[in-house]
């Protein structure tokens, strides 16, 4: 892939609907995704395999996965979905799911209302899913709340945070690094880039921006500026965390594009892009 391509991972379909007021169908679902593809989006997080009793917005995703695979999608696009447990895990695999993703926090406090884990005891869960889902020719990502600010805990340590999630960054293929509040600032991103400590795993950074305070776009582009290519964007900016009292949604897809192209980097997307329709 040439060095100034663009990737984006549309997390709109997850990450943008968990928040969402209404709960859409799985027609609907597929509708958008499909929509998302069309439009030249080849990396597309289509839903998460939690507790539709705590997220009841991403109920039914295992079948939202499965109905994408017979479609044209599925033959240009990479459709992914999020596991919270070795059950979710399972599930994944039962369905034929190859490409999955984890979840974690650098935050104690985000960490148990999250997932009711201390930050110990999610390192400890994450090793065998991690080896699980390789064994099973997975493709895995995983996410990393709070990296730079915490709703409950305030501003974060990013640095020394993160080095203990390091020997797990080794076992990933994807590692993506959340600023949940959004309220991260360029020289919080500049200073962790700095440190050296992403260094070796400089391919494998995705950048998880929230768009709350707008900040993400200085971020992104700061990014962009430095040799990264890869973010995580939802489409219309929609979403937030339900675990985050106050986060807004996701740097908008469309913002990430014309970012890109201020800098020059190349993405073969077409605007505008399509947003959830309610059937």
């Amino acid at each position: 892939m040439s060095a100034k391509q663009l990737e984006i991972c549309e997390v709109g379909p997850r990450d943008g609907l968990q928040s969402a007021a209404q709960i859409l169908s799985v027609a609907a679902r597929v509708a958008f995704v499909e929509q998302l593809v069309a439009a030249g989006l080849t990396k597309v997080e289509v839903g998460s395999l939690v507790n539709p009793k705590l997220v009841p917005t991403m109920a039914d995703s295992d079948k939202v996965y499965s109905a994408l695979q017979p479609t044209a999608a599925a033959a240009s696009a990479e459709f992914s979905l999020l596991v919270p447990n070795p059950r979710g895990l399972e599930q994944a695999i039962a369905i034929g799911c190859k490409s999955i993703a984890f979840f974690t926090a650098t935050s104690e406090t985000f960490n148990q209302k999250n997932i009711n884990r201390s930050v110990a005891e999610s390192l400890a869960d994450l090793t065998p899913m991690i080896n699980r889902a390789r064994t099973a020719g997975m493709t895995t990502r995983l996410y990393i709340s709070t990296v730079f600010d915490c709703a409950y805990e305030g501003t974060m340590d990013a640095v020394n945070d993160l080095k203990r999630f390091v020997p797990l960054f080794t076992q990933v293929d994807e590692i993506s690094l959340g600023d949940t509040t959004g309220r991260a600032t360029k020289k919080q991103v500049s200073d962790l880039v700095a440190s050296g400590l992403l260094a070796n795993f400089h391919d494998k950074i995705w950048w998880h921006f929230h768009d709350t305070y707008r900040l993400a776009a200085e971020n992104a582009t700061w990014c962009m500026q430095n040799g990264f290519r890869k973010f995580d964007s939802s489409a219309g900016g929609i979403g937030g965390c339900p675990f985050s009292p106050g986060a807004k949604g996701n740097i908008a897809t469309e913002k990430v594009l014309q970012l890109a192209d201020a800098v020059g980097l190349q993405h073969g997307v077409k605007l505008p892009l399509a947003l959830p329709t309610p059937e």
